[in-house]
């Protein structure tokens, strides 16, 4: 649990000086982020810090004790207050009292009245926080239900309080990435008159806002996070006519802060249209476009090949799917040059698992790196000849032992030098040669895919579907609708 801030005001300096050593006071829970003898400057501390706990004297020559706790509470009405005075006047006391003192301290001050004092101050607050929590959780729950479609639509909307029909003060949903400290922002929500809700998803709060233009540019700048071209705190969705679009206003919030995370964006503040309003889909680059485009680089000049891409697509607002589908289209073509594919599983379940493009980088680099070394190797005549059946004739039902039968050589041996060679076994190889061209048929032709699955040479369509899956994380369907080819 944090520490509570405590700050004491006293014109007597020993006064200050020796309650700090009065009592344990980080044991109790308490830190003393202030201490003054004036209590306009004690007035001005509060006006721009936080404080949990004030304990203050009631008799200073700068402001009287009455008028000064009354300004005090004014400027953090939820702060708990103790007085202090050597003087017996109940005028005093009954000042403090009036502004929900939780004690009176006498001086000189007694050690166990004042962890006492402390302690019942302490309990308030918990018991505040603890009340404040649950309202909040209640509220969220209200929101994430209606952005989720969970609950009665029309008992959420009344208890948020927010009118669709209104048309000079839309309604929408905003998003704050990652702010630091949350309760900054958590606080400065609950006192905005446009915010009707808002949930914390994870680090970054979802909310509900219904006001005008000046509104949201005012909720803009006043926010505790500002947003500036090197920030990207704030994402501001359409307004919704109705409770549906919230809906698709939160799905697509969700995917523009997941994107931004990926791509390690700094957006600054950005106001998000819906999908029919968006700029064209992106298409993914197909098979032979990117094997023509890597073609012989070296894995620097890979990487940098890779990185300018990868810059293009954040750029373009490509959502993080599209790059993990074109890093999955990169890998096939360097497993032409890899010199094993069990490995291949694994390089695949990390690039679904990338959390950032730099990590979606720094995969494929490596793969890159080890297809490098694979490539420098020289092939025997008989690997050669194989390699080039497989080009020439991938659409037959080739086999090992058809091939070795049409080269007179003995299967086994045949086998055994070709995964040696190439670090894959021979069917292995055939197969992924047959993706690469599947991959161009389905997004340069219209043809069903099962039609393409026996072009490319699969006598059976499912075999070819859960190949395609394994190879590319995608299934033939899914690689079409990326690669811009909406058929079948």
């Amino acid at each position: 649990m944090a520490m509570l801030r405590v700050m004491i005001v006293d014109d007597e300096y020993m006064l200050l000086r020796g309650l700090r050593k009065l009592i344990d006071w980080e044991a109790m829970g308490l830190t003393i982020v202030n201490t003054a003898q004036n209590p306009l400057l004690a007035l001005d501390y509060l006006g721009k810090e936080p404080v949990d706990i004030l304990l203050s004297d009631m008799n200073m020559p700068e402001l009287a004790g009455p008028d000064f706790v009354a300004k005090a509470k004014a400027l953090q009405p939820d702060m708990e207050l103790i007085v202090i005075s050597g003087y017996e006047d109940f005028d005093y006391v009954r000042a403090g009292l009036q502004q929900h003192a939780v004690n009176y301290l006498r001086k000189p001050i007694d050690t166990d009245e004042l962890i006492t004092t402390l302690e019942a101050a302490m309990k308030r607050i918990a018991a505040r926080q603890e009340s404040d929590y649950n309202a909040s959780l209640a509220a969220q729950a209200e929101l994430r239900d209606l952005v989720t479609g969970a609950g009665d639509e029309a008992a959420l909307i009344d208890s948020l309080a927010v009118n669709f029909a209104s048309m000079g003060t839309p309604v929408r949903l905003l998003a704050v990435m990652n702010p630091i400290p949350p309760k900054v922002l958590v606080k400065f929500l609950r006192v905005m008159p446009a915010v009707h809700g808002f949930f914390r998803e994870g680090q970054d709060f979802f909310i509900l806002f219904q006001g005008d233009a000046k509104e949201l540019a005012t909720f803009v700048q006043e926010a505790p996070l500002p947003v500036s071209s090197s920030r990207r705190p704030v994402l501001i969705g359409p307004p919704a006519s109705r409770p549906a679009e919230l809906r698709e206003d939160y799905a697509q919030l969700t995917a523009e802060i997941a994107r931004q995370y990926f791509f390690e964006t700094a957006a600054g503040l950005r106001e998000l249209t819906r999908p029919a309003q968006a700029s064209q889909v992106l298409t993914l680059p197909g098979y032979s476009t990117v094997k023509d485009a890597i073609g012989d680089l070296e894995p620097a000049a890979f990487r940098h090949w890779l990185v300018q891409q990868m810059a293009e697509f954040a750029k373009a607002n490509a959502s993080v799917t599209f790059a993990k589908q074109f890093a999955l289209v990169v890998l096939l073509v360097l497993s032409e040059q890899l010199p094993a594919t069990e490995g291949k599983s694994t390089t695949i379940a990390a690039i679904n698992q990338a959390q950032t493009v730099t990590k979606l980088i720094t995969t494929l680099v490596d793969v890159a790196q080890r297809a490098a070394l694979q490539e420098r190797h020289q092939y025997s005549r008989n690997v050669l000849m194989m390699r080039e059946l497989v080009r020439a004739r991938y659409q037959e039902p080739l086999s090992l032992s058809t091939v070795a039968k049409e080269l007179h050589l003995n299967a086994v041996y045949l086998g055994q030098q070709f995964k040696q060679e190439t670090g894959r076994s021979f069917s292995q190889y055939l197969n992924d040669w047959r993706m690469g061209l599947a991959m161009d048929l389905l997004q340069n032709s219209e043809e069903d895919v099962n039609r393409i699955a026996l072009a490319v040479g699969y006598q059976t369509p499912s075999y070819f579907y859960k190949l395609f899956k394994q190879q590319t994380g995608m299934s033939p369907r899914e690689y079409r609708a990326a690669a811009g080819n909406a058929q079948d």
